[in-house]
């Protein structure tokens, strides 16, 4: 007896030991485990989406980018019911609640034929159009497109006739095809009705894990009048992992994140640059929630959510609007003249005009064409629109005032100028002669002969720099800048100059005075460099010798130089301001969402030339001539009324016809004017760019020139010529 007692202590203290050790196991060691699942049972970390800024134009009211609010429901896969058929249940509830399309696949199809009860039941909730009848006896499988308010219908037939029938749920597929990690929210539908949203509010506990929130969809709401804005605009995309990784703290830190991985950023155009304004900073909390996830108690806020800021632009809206409207009206006259002249030709539809305030650097208007419209991209893409976008050979959404570079032809001239009158090669008054074209022997093959011709022949005589600018010579820049140690066909008695002023330092002037070269710093993202070619870059790029045709043609704007067009108009900007360089801006202030200035982007000075403004006066009257002198042939080829509007606007500039060699070898020219007015008090310089119709009818001074008188002309109030196209035509 006793040792039965003896026994039966020692059997409770095992038990005990054994207790007393899972015990402690459960907290000592197991205890941070389960303490954290019973959290993460109950308490739900929530994200709270800052509204994006919006962005208007310079007049403050005019909306061209915002933030439409919108419902959306998401899913988080962590707090999904456990089990499969309630997860099954849930799924397919929502599907019919959010009209997201279910199928059922039957397999094999001979199932139905074999099977008529199946067939009756799938007819009774596919409808009275399904019969058995027309399934092919050869099928394999059959797929059937569930009515939205039949997707449980399905799931219970699927279960029914297991062996047969298999369901296939949309949302299960939108949460398996996502790649965010389980604990973090996932869309399952965008911009459902509120009406939808308000059901599922209220019925949070029929559909356990599933969440509204309310989002924010971007619009932007004269994009599709106006798709020029596009390109200044940009838009939004989802997150990528390098992006995430930049923008938010390293993960060893114990900072809160910045961005989610389904979150959206700006992926082009103000969108882009402006991200860290617009975005806002992100809400982050954290809730006790039920076993269904409904939140039991006040929300611990671990940061607010703080809306983004606003952009003012200095885009004037209606200058925008006519800008856009001229460029298209020049370029369908250019394509009417491609069809008379030359229809072999493809198409001409690619242009550019472009307005800055020359005492600022602010961007007035700013159209490249073609263009799209920035909404398409806010919903999901059909085939046609990433046809258009991103498979069309005409680029539309390259924005060419920044992101292509071409020759500029004799716009460069300015630059040829500065540089000689700079380096005092020239002076005001010093004459070459022009005989019209300059016949060159090669410096290291006397026995081999060059033309290098005016694009207007005839023996002009003595000329000066302001001759040189109004007329265009090319003989005139190229003497000064290549020289005539190996001309041939001037007089005995003419001046020569046999160095001239090199291409070093040409190419100096460009890079350091005018800042070509290099990005302008326009508050834009994907501005290009545009490139000034050297002597050095040709020997250890190209393999070849440096010539002095190759002086002359830079010395005109030819050869391998290429330049944005917003560089080309800075040059013109520079010039007729007194020399001071200021870096382009297309923002004009940051405020806050209820218009309190943040900041404003005051001028900022990039550069000053080196020139007395009396010889930046010597340039601005060639420039000035070559449009107001009656004898000038861009005066010469304008109809009255265009005379006079030039007249009214003391409009200055400079022509350029750019040539350039298509892939199948024939040879083209780009159309150019850039100008500058008032002449006595400039206030606005601007640049219209033809693509390819320089050598129809000569575009520099039948198209691009007209355009910016017509650009400006809105911008100062002043009446447009009514002239019909055809009696202008050359």
């Amino acid at each position: 007896m006793r040792w039965r007692l003896v026994t039966l202590r020692i059997f409770t203290l095992l038990i005990l030991l054994i207790l007393v050790s899972r015990l402690a196991q459960l907290q000592l060691i197991e205890g941070n485990t389960f303490r954290s699942r019973a959290v993460e049972n109950t308490i739900r970390t929530d994200y709270v989406l800052p509204v994006r800024g919006e962005i208007y134009a310079s007049d403050g009211k005019t909306l061209l980018a915002a933030s439409v609010p919108i419902f959306n429901i998401v899913v988080r896969p962590d707090t999904l019911p456990a089990g499969e058929d309630e997860r099954q249940e849930v799924f397919s509830s929502l599907a019919s609640l959010l009209a997201l399309t279910d199928t059922l696949t039957i397999s094999p199809a001979t199932a139905l034929i074999h099977q008529p009860q199946l067939a009756r039941d799938l007819r009774r909730i596919v409808g009275p159009q399904f019969t058995a009848a027309l399934v092919p006896t050869d099928a394999q499988a059959l797929t059937i497109t569930l009515p939205y308010s039949q997707n449980l219908a399905g799931l219970h037939l699927s279960r029914t006739y297991s062996d047969v029938v298999q369901y296939h749920s949309s949302v299960e597929q939108i949460i398996r095809s996502s790649d965010l990690p389980p604990y973090l929210p996932i869309p399952i539908k965008t911009e459902i009705p509120r009406e939808v949203a308000l059901v599922l509010r209220e019925n949070q506990s029929a559909f356990p894990g599933f969440q509204v929130i309310q989002s924010y969809r971007r619009g932007y709401p004269l994009s599709a009048e106006l798709p020029s804005l596009s390109h200044l605009l940009g838009f939004l995309g989802r997150i990528d992992p390098d992006e995430l990784k930049a923008a938010n703290p390293p993960s060893e830190s114990d900072s809160l994140p910045n961005y989610l991985l389904n979150d959206l950023i700006g992926k082009a155009g103000l969108e882009a640059s402006y991200e860290d304004d617009l975005r806002g900073t992100l809400g982050i909390r954290q809730i006790e929630v039920d076993v269904n996830q409904v939140p039991v108690g006040e929300p611990l806020i671990l940061r607010p959510a703080v809306d983004g800021h606003n952009l003012v632009l200095s885009i004037d809206i209606d200058l925008q609007r006519h800008a856009e409207a001229t460029l298209k009206k020049w370029i369908e006259e250019a394509d009417r003249r491609r069809q008379r002249l030359h229809p072999d030709y493809a198409p001409i539809n690619k242009g550019v005009i472009v307005v800055i305030d020359v005492n600022t650097g602010a961007i007035l208007a700013s159209v490249s064409l073609p263009a799209y419209d920035n909404n398409v991209l806010t919903r999901p893409l059909s085939q046609n629109d990433v046809e258009f976008l991103f498979q069309n050979p005409d680029k539309p959404m390259i924005n060419r005032v920044i992101a292509d570079w071409y020759p500029p032809g004799s716009t460069f001239k300015q630059v040829s100028a500065a540089a000689a009158l700079g380096y005092g090669l020239i002076h005001p008054d010093t004459r070459v002669h022009d005989p019209g074209y300059l016949l060159l022997a090669n410096e290291y093959d006397p026995s081999t002969k060059y033309i290098f011709p005016n694009s207007i022949r005839g023996d002009r005589g003595m000329i000066n720099v302001v001759d040189g600018l109004k007329n265009s010579s090319n003989v005139f820049f190229q003497q000064i800048i290549g020289g005539t140690r190996y001309v041939l066909n001037l007089r005995p008695n003419d001046p020569k100059n046999d160095d001239g002023l090199g291409i070093e330092r040409l190419a100096e002037v460009a890079n350091n005075w005018f800042g070509l070269g290099q990005p302008t710093g326009i508050d834009l993202p994907g501005e290009i460099e545009g490139f000034i070619p050297t002597r050095q870059w040709r020997e250890e790029v190209k393999h070849e010798i440096w010539s002095v045709g190759d002086t002359y043609n830079m010395a005109i704007g030819q050869g391998y130089l290429l330049l944005t067009p917003l560089q080309v108009l800075q040059i013109t900007a520079t010039i007729a301001n007194g020399g001071t360089r200021y870096q382009p801006h297309v923002v004009k202030a940051v405020t806050t969402i209820d218009g309190q200035v943040v900041r404003h982007n005051e001028p900022v000075v990039t550069g000053q030339l080196p020139l007395d403004d009396s010889l930046l006066a010597v340039i601005r009257e060639g420039m000035y001539r070559s449009v107001q002198d009656a004898d000038a042939y861009n005066n010469r080829v304008a109809s009255p009324e265009q005379r006079a509007l030039y007249q009214q606007l003391q409009l200055a500039g400079k022509t350029g016809t750019a040539e350039y060699i298509e892939p199948n070898g024939r040879k083209r020219s780009h159309a150019w004017f850039v100008g500058f007015a008032p002449y006595d008090n400039p206030q606005i310089a601007a640049l219209a760019f033809l693509e390819g119709t320089g050598d129809l009818a000569d575009g520099s001074g039948t198209l691009t020139l007209p355009a910016v008188a017509e650009v400006m002309a809105a911008y100062f109030g002043i009446a447009q010529p009514a002239v019909p196209q055809e009696q202008k035509r050359p």
